[in-house]
């Protein structure tokens, strides 16, 4: 059974690999984009680099090469010679990649797995070991030979993984033939890289399971769409609530089901909520530039907001690169001198300052960004797919790898996850947007410097913000690195309480207070480094998301007033929440 089961899993790879024959022409042009070969130069000129400096410093290589022999021989001392199970490399803490026990009682597993974990360690220490190299440059250089190193762990193949060799057997070789039609559904639904699911793609309804809160569209242009959410107490706030989600997600992250949603939470607090839900650009939505994102997102979406709670002044909230558009917007209103139309904003995981990116900095190089640049160019946009690919290779062995193993060579269904769903729901990022985010404010970080960025006719200066700001970071955040979000709050003027929570850019603010699961830090002195504010800041136990509202209610009146009706004259009803912007799927065509 389990040699037909087998013969069948190397024919169907036979025919896959036909198919990439037949189709060579067209893998060649994927091979071949701008990107791929600005990646190639970017790492030749590094490693050459490397190489140069290295040269000139051979007694720290070659001691660091002496002891990586030194240890290598303990190993095969300890394992082969003395079949000792005691284990000289250790995996860190939190790689669950060596969970199984076999890894550490069977001698040949056990060498395979240390002689790995010491390569991998022994490879990163002699890059860091080079002086004379830029900071930036042996960023990348460590990043991209972690990605080489991870994509080799013997975890990742069946004759070296015991736990994979064992179920392979059990199972007759079952596990690889689903594995392979799972693979075979990856690979058509993916862009030019595979993108691995991380979930039952079929599991949630947006609207039904996810995304329910009860709402309605009372505006809509060629942008987005803006969902008022329907009052769930006898009385409300007078002050509106708009929150600015990130343009490169859905947003529903904020309104996942009811037991985590962020929206259905402060409409319960007695919060009259409004959401923007972006639209998923296509080819046809080349042009959209960030500016767009300004003027006829943010800025509409305070008119409307105005318009139907009757209120001159609204709470505002921008997450991740929303928030970098929220700021933006209130720096543009005071630079036209207008009236303030934003009473406080909140920003979540956000990056004004992005001289600091954490380890997107990886892709932040001229050479790479010109080759990106290309590509979105000719395509009219940066696919999802792809981009959500990118980040999970951020954090590789935890979001890529360990779906790879489980769903192509265990051959297991994905776990049925909302928050998985949703980082599976990819959007497209217009090219113009793209192009500005990566060179204006990435690579050049114009956005925190005098006539840096121009919108509307006029300069941003966010020294100009002048309103009370609370910035939510996360301490783990691959993304949006929280140093780097603490230096952008200290760029903005006005008074601003900056608070970290535990975990993630998505566990980190999406962490209901029910659940009491991750607790936080507050420092009301911001100092001049983040390490210095981390060092006097107090840890809280449980859910910011508290902490936040009582600030966030100091900003509304007193008096409680009743439910505001759902949209105006000027701004009627169209269509039940969640609206069809979010259902938009990839690829997109280019349709209304």
């Amino acid at each position: 059974m389990f040699q037909h089961a087998f013969t069948d899993y190397l024919v169907k790879l036979q025919e896959a690999n036909h198919r990439w024959w037949r189709d060579f022409e067209v893998n060649k042009e994927v091979m071949n984009t701008p990107l791929n070969k600005a990646l190639q130069e970017v790492n030749w000129d590094d490693t050459a680099q490397l190489f140069e400096k290295a040269a000139h410093q051979p007694a720290a290589v070659l001691q660091l090469q002496t002891e990586w022999w030194e240890q290598q021989l303990k190993i095969w001392q300890n394992v082969v010679l003395e079949g000792n199970q005691k284990q000289v490399v250790e995996s860190e803490q939190g790689d669950k990649r060596f969970a199984d026990e076999t890894w550490k009682t069977d001698p040949f597993f056990s060498f395979i797995k240390q002689s790995y974990l010491l390569y991998s360690k022994n490879y990163l220490d002699t890059i860091n070991s080079v002086d004379g190299l830029d900071e930036k440059t042996k960023e990348r250089i460590l990043f991209f030979a972690r990605q080489s190193i991870n994509a080799l762990s013997p975890s990742n193949f069946i004759a070296t993984n015991p736990e994979l060799l064992k179920l392979t057997i059990e199972q007759n070789g079952e596990n690889l033939l689903k594995g392979m039609e799972l693979l075979k559904e990856d690979v058509e639904s993916s862009a030019d890289i595979l993108k691995i699911r991380m979930t039952n793609n079929n599991a949630f309804r947006v609207g039904q399971d996810i995304a329910n809160t009860p709402g309605d569209v009372v505006f809509k242009n060629d942008l987005f769409e803006l969902i008022q959410y329907k009052p769930m107490t006898e009385t409300v706030n007078s002050t509106p609530l708009l929150i600015v989600p990130p343009f490169i997600n859905k947003y529903y992250i904020l309104d996942l089901r009811e037991k985590n949603s962020l929206v259905r939470w402060l409409v319960e607090q007695g919060h009259t909520v409004f959401m923007m839900s972006w639209r998923n650009p296509g080819q046809a939505q080349a042009d959209v530039n960030f500016e767009n994102y300004v003027l006829d997102g943010v800025v509409k979406a305070v008119t409307a907001v105005e318009s139907i709670t009757g209120q001159e002044q609204i709470n505002a909230v921008g997450y991740c690169i929303g928030g970098t558009v929220l700021a933006t917007t209130i720096a543009y209103y005071a630079a036209k001198r207008m009236k303030k139309r934003i009473k406080s904003a909140s920003f979540f995981t956000t990056l004004l300052d992005f001289s600091q990116p954490g380890e997107v900095g990886a892709y932040i190089n001229d050479t790479i960004i010109s080759a990106i640049e290309m590509q979105n160019n000719a395509k009219g946009y940066m696919d999802g797919r792809s981009l959500s690919v990118t980040f999970s290779l951020l954090r590789e062995n935890s979001l890529y790898w360990n779906y790879y193993v489980d769903n192509y060579l265990k051959g297991s269904s994905p776990v049925d996850f909302d928050l998985l769903y949703w980082n599976s729901d990819s959007t497209n990022v217009a090219a113009s947007t793209h192009n500005f985010m990566l060179r204006e404010l990435y690579l050049e970080n114009k956005l925190v410097q005098d006539k840096g960025v121009k919108v509307g006719g006029v300069w941003i200066d966010l020294d100009k913000i002048k309103i009370p700001s609370y910035f939510i970071s996360a301490k783990e955040d691959h993304i949006a690195l929280w140093q780097g979000t603490y230096r952008g709050a200290l760029k903005t003027g006005g008074n601003k309480v900056f608070v970290l929570g535990e975990s993630g850019h998505i566990a980190g603010i999406v962490n209901h207070p029910d659940k009491n699961k991750y607790g936080f830090w507050t420092n009301d002195t911001l100092e001049e480094t983040a390490e210095e504010w981390l060092e006097s800041a107090q840890r809280t136990e449980g859910s910011w998301w508290k902490h936040w509202d009582a600030w966030l209610q100091t900003f509304s009146n007193k008096e409680k007033v009743a439910p505001y009706a759902m949209g105006n004259d000027e701004y009627p009803v169209i269509d039940v929440a969640p609206g069809q912007y979010v259902k938009q799927v990839l690829p997109v065509v280019d349709a209304e």
